[in-house]
Formats: C-alpha cells, structure tokens, sequence
C-alpha cells in the first residue's frame, strides 16, 4: 500500500473517532462566540411573584419558612437568606437563583437559573471545566485536529494538491487568520 493510500485510511478512521467530539466542540464554540449577546450555558428567567406579608420583620427563619411554603421551595433549594434593606429579604437558591420580596407586602421576583439542555454540558468539556483525564481526552482531540488538517494537505497530488489548486485554498485558510490578527490590532491605537 502506497503512503498516500494509507494516510488516506487513518486520515478517514481518526475522522470517524473524532466526529462526535468535533460537533459537539463546533456547537460549544458557535454558543460561546456570542456570550456577549445571551448565556450559553444557563437559562436565566425573572417572574413577578406574591408571596403576601411576611410574618416578621427581625426573624429570618419565620420569614423563610413563609416564602418557601408560597413557592413550593424544597429546603435543599435554598442556600443563603438576607434582610438587606428596611423592607426587603431575599432568599438565595442554588445555581444563582434568588427570590426578593418586600417584607411589607410579600411582593417581589423570582429569579431562576437553569441550565441549557446539551449546550452546558458541551460548554464544559469546551471550555474544561472537567480538568484531570478530559484535559488529556482534549490534548488528544487538538492534537487528531493537527494531524487531520496536515494529512489532508498531503493526500492528494498533481493539480487538486497542495501543489495545485490546494496552495490557493490553504493561502486563503492562513489569510483569514491573519487578516483577523491584523485588525484587531489595529482597533487598538
């Protein structure tokens, strides 16, 4: 078997082993390329809420008791209480959720966070959060990624080669880069 043939075989089955992980990073990325315009990986919902008077104005654990049981809060929910302000308490929920009421009236906002079907999990090994064995798994994956694009240069020859038409679309991939690189130094003085 001539080298290009074989190059061709691994180039095709490290494609394969790679597939999954490949999208999964292309869906991370697209999600993380516009964190300025909403979160990829939680959900973050704010609702009007009643919950009536609070029963006391000094007893935090009466008044958390009494917001919890109008918002069906399960105690494992709940992380953290306040009275922060002459009429205001909140109780802080897990993920960064919290309820504010105005101890007067028991009127407020719920504000809940969840997380993102599919898109927090992917977002995790993108950005690897996970550490330990998944930073080898992704040091493997960037590595696959090296050798896929390098091996697909050399696969073919004569005119669809490197040697051909190949060097105008790989000069154009290496120009963009550079063209981004370029400007963004330039937007800075």
């Amino acid at each position: 078997m001539k080298w290009r043939a074989q190059l061709r075989a691994l180039h095709r089955d490290l494609g394969y082993l790679i597939a999954g992980l490949t999208i999964a990073y292309a869906i991370s990325g697209l999600a993380v390329n516009h964190v300025d315009d909403w979160n990829p990986s939680y959900q973050i919902t704010q609702a009007p809420i009643s919950v009536g008077p609070l029963p006391s104005k000094t007893d935090l654990d009466a008044m958390e008791r009494h917001a919890a049981a109008a918002l069906h809060l399960d105690k494992t929910e709940i992380k953290g209480r306040l009275h922060s302000r002459v009429d205001e308490f909140t109780l802080f929920l897990q993920q960064g959720g919290e309820v504010k009421v105005r101890i007067s009236t028991g009127v407020g906002k719920m504000k809940r966070v969840t997380s993102r079907a599919a898109l927090f999990e992917f977002n995790v090994l993108h950005l690897n959060h996970i550490k330990g064995l998944w930073t080898w798994v992704a040091d493997a994956f960037a590595l696959i990624l090296i050798f896929l694009a390098i091996s697909g240069l050399l696969m073919n020859k004569g005119r669809v080669g490197l040697a051909g038409r190949g060097k105008w679309w790989t000069g154009a991939g290496l120009v963009i880069p550079l063209v981004a690189i370029w400007a963004y130094y330039s937007s800075l003085g």
